[in-house]
């Protein structure tokens, strides 16, 4: 489970599970490699990725979803429930695919069957966060994603 593969798979021979704790160490060395290279240039390291997503998968309202080609990951992608006043949403943390398979459509056939699993349990709407290139923002615009008018993303340093 933690070799990553370097063929594109095809969709039929993409299988699916929902991300559990079995799944973190292959997941955290993905992760690392998948947000330490362009256009994020992050400093992950096993560990600290490793953490990062133990906390979310252990976190209530959490849901995921793996993908594996041909018995190989390929790709994660994970959130937390947001119940609000009118449906619940679903919060998209993290999403990546294995850094040789970038541009293959993998991204694409994991973003579709979440969707659809999170349609089946009446969640209709999700959202997200992710970096304003021309690569990410365009990703999730071809998708069917956009802004909210209305809202905006704020953030503040506390040790500044």
């Amino acid at each position: 489970m933690g070799e990553v593969s370097k063929v594109q798979p095809k969709e039929g021979a993409m299988r699916y599970e929902e991300l559990s704790q079995t799944h973190l160490p292959a997941l955290a060395k993905m992760y690392a490699e998948a947000f330490n290279a362009p256009p994020w240039n992050d400093q992950w390291t096993d560990e600290t990725a490793s953490r990062r997503l133990s906390l979310m998968v252990k976190s209530e309202g959490f849901y995921g979803l793996v993908c594996f080609g041909d018995g190989v990951l390929c790709g994660m992608i994970l959130g937390d429930l947001d119940p609000f006043y009118n449906g619940d949403q679903l919060y998209i943390r993290e999403f990546c695919v294995a850094l040789p398979l970038r541009g293959t459509g993998i991204g694409s056939m994991l973003l579709e069957e979440f969707e659809r699993r999170l349609l089946a349990q009446g969640i209709t709407k999700t959202y997200l966060v992710t970096s304003r290139t021309d690569d990410t923002e365009a990703f999730y615009r071809k998708r069917g994603y956009g802004s909210w008018d209305g809202m905006v993303m704020m953030g503040k340093r506390l040790d500044a």
